[in-house]
């Protein structure tokens, strides 16, 4: 064997190795990367305001939004996906607090990640989900939010700013006192 196939062979093999681990790691997650998936703290987690990084999200009903365009408006960004336990307990608690606000300034964002299409229409459809949802396919958005597991929620002030964000399933009750909140002090 000459030398330069010799070092191809070496580089393959490289490679391959560096393949394998990372193809035996995710598998042993659930493709989920080992340092997110479903969140098992819920509550509150303190941030940071400031202004919400702006994002463009194809919906699932093939229209386009635009964070910048809700300003004006609290907005909830839902941060989950069909086969999320906690996410699918807290999904109709969701769609209901959202009729409940959508008159009042309020507009809720769901932001599938980690799913298959098919399987977060699905989701909507058996939720009945009716505010505004959307993959974010490349992981973007997720990154932009740090976030680190499903269900996460952040809540966007008026004037465009990150003000909450709760990990975990939000009952009825969480949701109306942080909206209210929210709306009565304009934050």
């Amino acid at each position: 064997m000459n030398m330069r196939n010799l070092i191809v062979f070496s580089l393959l093999s490289l490679f391959m190795g560096l393949f394998l681990v990372l193809a035996f790691s995710l598998a042993g997650s659930g493709g989920v990367p080992q340092s997110m998936g479903v969140n098992n703290s819920f509550g509150e987690i303190k941030i940071k305001r400031m202004v919400a990084p702006d994002f463009s999200l194809d919906l699932y009903d093939d229209r386009e939004i635009r964070l910048s365009e809700l300003s004006g408006n609290v907005v909830v960004l839902d941060f989950w996906s069909s086969w999320c336990s906690p996410c699918r307990k807290e999904a109709a608690v969701l769609a209901e607090v959202y009729l409940e606000y959508r008159d009042k300034g309020v507009v809720f964002l769901g932001i599938s990640i980690w799913d298959r299409d098919e399987d977060a229409l699905a989701h909507i459809e058996e939720f009945d989900v009716q505010y505004p949802s959307g993959p974010d396919s490349k992981g973007e958005i997720l990154v932009e939010y740090g976030v680190t597991g499903i269900p996460e929620k952040v809540f966007i002030d008026q004037r465009g700013n990150k003000v909450r964000k709760f990990t975990g399933p939000s009952t009825k009750d969480e949701l109306v006192a942080i909206l209210d909140d929210m709306l009565g002090s304009g934050y």
